[in-house]
């Protein structure tokens, strides 16, 4: 048993050493609008005046930071009374004890979260009900990441112009990078840690251009298809706060601040962020949550990628974590772009290339098994003399090299070769052929049983094997094997929904090679819920421009509610109420808050009740039938009223009440369902709880270091979750490490928990040679292997 530490010194790993936030203690303008309910807002004439007093209490501040040797980098008004300082890390609690200052937090890292899709999230059904036209139209998106390519062909549009009081730029110069549709470019790379080569808007990542071409790119013809955003009538606002590749690749949470601040400051309607960072801090000691909520004080619709350390339970990403946030989780398209191997009477399956040869023709012919000419499924050992003449070789992956199999196959008069994943490792990879030069793909496992199966029906079996990115059919609305799962830091419900984020072909940047997303011709195949988030942050735009003077609650329901229930038991948890359908938030009648009840975590008895406004937001007064739908656990909801009568505008709060005892461990939830008795439109508001159960279920790793010098001491090598089977992180895991090879130790346990909810460090002795050192780390009855080089 390691024995658990408490307090130990506090985690670095995504802290900016020497880099703080200073927030004041008078109230923001957005603050002080909300508590004054200025009909003006963050633009009209009480802002005016209280942004001017914030500037002049700040001013008075500087000169005290200065004398503490902090420098004053940047402020913010708008989102939060605050100011941007560089400060040793020991100097930096003098601060607190300033006169005016509310709290002093530090500055962390934060990340990129790194066509078909306007079909499946029924865009274009939207299109016909407002006009593809209008769609989006006078909207303005903050798309705030690695900058825009103001000039892409997929954000051309001749006809539109900017709005009144824009173009707007952080400077003159960068006025270039706006045209009558991406009409703001402000860039905040010099407040990075590295000097850049490039402090201008432009992008030379690509995933900032691919954002906005998910969201409001126009319809354009691209190699592989043609693509078009959800909303191709909205601005775009190019909000860069991503650097140079190799200068700044990452940025923080200070400067995505002052981003969001002028965002909301230049009245953005939506604002988008694709990026986060995986340690998600509690709600409020995290900056980035801050603005987001303070954002949505100030009537900007916010939409956030949940991450991509999914799928796993309570991976949640900051700021997705933000209650206010709108935060999007991934699903699988219907369709990718890839090699294919096409075999008759089955369809289509995705084939991955290796380093051999690729004919621009393909390759077609019978295909045989080499299982059927006396040996394993292998093909390891010498087929018999032309037994493989004219035919395409079937073969399982194992036991010997890629290019034993090919010269087998080759050397029997095979034309080519399709072999498949055994089903201990059922993903395709690429192969390493050797030079054999034996066309060949890989296909998965599922698809490699198939084929075998309908082989051994009898009857020659035609195969087509095409070596260049065509489209191929794949199941469409599953959760992708990356979208981060709730519950959130405060055991709340997150995401809110799902929407495609697998196999996304978009947009890119071509100006810089060095970036991750260059493409040469501009165009792109990417995965990740940063591009399921612009398909959500598209349909924002669509629907206000559409449904104008709603709340951002209001349209927050009206986009969450409506979304369409996954198929299967997919777990709230991971999937929210469903996948995005942007016709059914057109047509949607009732908007609720808040937009999920989270009942919380507690024990096998329950009685809890929470209040559901429910709000009539169309044209006609209605019946509205109030449902329970339960999708697991025992626990059914009850409500004070059963059906609610309202004119059109009228709200009523309901009562919620969920009862429950003796009940099973793990989650209860579903929905409460909100229909028009007349019309039969439908929304979802989703419920859960969780029954502890205090037993380990799952061990959920966070991050790890893949190597580090061999003999050494490495802190906090692995950080972790240990969770119940409703994804409850336990804060008393009793947790053992075991060197399985490498002749390393496990060390020490540290809890992180005051800092990031339910999280544990593992600090490990690497073995004194160089090689793989490989960790069994058991919490009750589950355990996970985690494998680090020593170099």
């Amino acid at each position: 048993m390691i024995w658990l530490l408490l307090l130990f010194p506090a985690l670095m790993a995504e802290r900016v050493p020497g880099r703080y936030v200073v927030e004041l203690s008078g109230d923001s303008v957005v603050e002080h609008v909300t508590r004054a309910r200025s009909k003006g807002g963050v633009r009209g004439a009480e802002a005016f005046e209280r942004r001017r007093a914030v500037r002049a209490e700040q001013g008075r501040l500087r000169g005290r930071l200065e004398q503490r040797n902090a420098r004053v980098l940047e402020s913010v008004d708008t989102v939060a009374n605050a100011m941007l300082v560089s400060v040793s890390d020991v100097e930096a609690e003098q601060l607190k004890l300033l006169p005016g200052v509310k709290r002093v937090l530090p500055v962390r890292t934060k990340h990129m979260i790194m066509d078909r899709a306007v079909v499946l999230q029924r865009a274009r059904e939207a299109w016909n009900r407002v006009g593809e036209e209008h769609a989006g139209e006078g909207a303005k998106i903050a798309i705030i990441d690695s900058g825009v390519d103001a000039n892409h062909v997929a954000l051309r549009d001749a006809s539109m112009r900017a709005p009144e009081g824009f173009p707007r730029a952080g400077f003159e110069a960068d006025l270039v990078n706006t045209t009558g549709k991406v009409i703001v470019s402000r860039s905040y790379v010099s407040l990075l840690p590295r000097r850049d080569v490039d402090v201008s808007g432009r992008d030379h990542v690509g995933h900032g251009t691919a954002l906005a071409v998910v969201a409001a790119g126009v319809r354009t013809a691209a190699p592989l298809g043609t693509i078009e955003g959800i909303a191709p009538k909205a601005f775009i606002g190019n909000y860069k706060v991503f650097g140079s590749p190799g200068f700044n690749d990452g940025t923080t949470d200070d400067v995505i601040l002052k981003a969001m601040d002028d965002a909301v400051a230049d009245g953005m309607d939506v604002i988008n962020l694709s990026l986060g960072g995986d340690l998600a801090p509690r709600l409020d000691e995290d900056l980035s949550v801050l603005a987001v909520e303070r954002a949505t004080k100030a009537g900007v619709i916010v939409v956030v990628a949940a991450g991509n350390n999914g799928p796993d339970l309570n991976t949640m990403a900051s700021p997705g974590t933000a209650p206010s946030a709108i935060t999007v989780g991934a699903v699988t398209s219907d369709r990718t772009f890839a090699a294919s191997v096409s075999v008759e009477g089955l369809g289509s399956y995705v084939g991955i290339l290796g380093d051999g040869v690729a004919p621009a023709n393909g390759v077609s012919g019978a295909l045989a098994d080499v299982a059927s000419l006396g040996g394993d499924t292998l093909g390891c050992a010498a087929l018999p003399a032309a037994s493989m003449s004219g035919k395409v070789a079937l073969i399982e992956r194992g036991t010997c090299s890629f290019q034993i199999k090919l010269q087998n196959a080759q050397q029997a008069g095979a034309i080519g070769a399709v072999v498949y994943a055994p089903e201990s490792a059922p993903a395709p990879i690429s192969m390493a052929v050797g030079g054999v030069a034996l066309p060949a793909m890989m296909v998965a496992h599922d698809a490699g049983a198939a084929i075998r199966a309908r082989l051994a029906a009898g009857g020659p079996l035609q195969v087509s094997m095409q070596f260049t990115r065509q489209a191929v059919s794949t199941p469409a609305g599953l959760i992708t094997d990356f979208s981060a799962a709730g519950p959130n830091v405060d055991l709340g419900i997150k995401p809110d929904l799902v929407a495609i984020g697998g196999d996304v072909y978009t947009a890119t940047q071509s100006l810089d090679a060095a970036g991750d997303m260059y493409s040469a011709n501009g165009y792109i195949l990417v995965d990740g819920t940063s591009f399921s988030t612009p398909m959500v942050a598209g349909a924002a735009a669509l629907l206000k421009a559409a449904r104008p003077g709603l709340s951002v609650d209001q349209y927050r329901s009206l986009l969450i509610h409506s979304a369409h229930v996954l198929t299967g038991t997919v777990p709230l948890q991971q999937s929210g109420v469903g996948e995005l359908d942007v016709e059914s938030a057109l047509e949607a009648e009732v908007a609720a808050s808040p937009v999920s009840l989270g009942f919380g975590a507690g024990g096998s008895d329950v009685d809890l009740k929470k209040s559901l406004t429910v709000a009539n937001v169309s044209a006609n007064a209605g019946v509205f039938l109030i449902e329970a739908e339960t999708r697991g656990g025992t626990a059914v909801p009850t409500f004070e009223r059963s059906t609610v009568e309202l004119a059109a505008g009228q709200a009523v709060d309901v009562g919620v009440v969920l009862q429950g005892n003796g009940l099973g461990g793990g989650a209860q939830e579903g929905f409460v369902k909100l229909t028009n008795a007349a019309s039969g439109v439908t929304s979802r508001v989703p419920y859960w709880y969780a029954v502890r159960t205090k037993e380990p279920a799952h061990i959920v790793v966070l991050d790890q270091i893949a190597s580090g010098r061999r003999g050494t001491l490495r802190r906090d090598a692995v950080l972790l979750r240990v969770t119940e089977s409703s994804g409850v992180a336990m804060t008393d895991a009793s947790i053992d490490v075991t060197a399985l090879s490498g002749g390393g130790a496990g060390v020490e346990v540290v809890s992180y928990d005051d800092e990031i909810p339910g999280m544990y460090g593992i600090s490990v002795q690497l073995g004194p040679a160089a090689g793989t050192n490989v960790f069994r780390i058991t919490a009750g009855g589950v355990s996970t292997l985690v494998s680090i080089t020593g170099q």
